[in-house]
């Protein structure tokens, strides 16, 4: 999976999801974040064309928010990018959270007879 986070620092998500001045892109394999990298947006958001502003995010699979526009929701709905919603500030607690949880998901599937 290849997630992103909107960040101003790459420590903290941004609290708003348009301004943020990049984002965190990772590699997330087997419940652990694999690789990581810092990606500045070039180009500011426009309402006119948001689409340019959304191009880092064209192979990522979800994209974590706080909020988040309704135009910007729908496009990358559109694109097939998961949002997943997270009250929390800090990019460690965050990720922390959400592997955990597919962890526990992964543990409560039962394939045995």
């Amino acid at each position: 999976m290849k997630a992103a986070i909107p960040t101003n620092d790459g420590i903290m998500m941004a609290s708003s999801f348009e301004k943020a001045s990049g984002f965190l892109m990772m590699d997330i394999e087997l419940g652990q974040i694999v690789k990581e990298e810092l990606a500045l947006n070039k180009t500011a958001y426009d309402a006119h064309s948001p689409e340019t502003y959304l191009n880092p995010l064209n192979d990522c699979t979800a994209v974590f928010v706080k909020t988040i526009p309704d135009s910007l929701m729908a496009l990358l709905i559109k694109k097939g990018i998961s949002l997943i919603y997270s009250n929390d500030q800090i990019i460690n607690n965050i990720m922390f959270n959400y592997i955990e949880h597919e962890v526990r998901k992964a543990a409560d599937y039962c394939c045995c007879p």
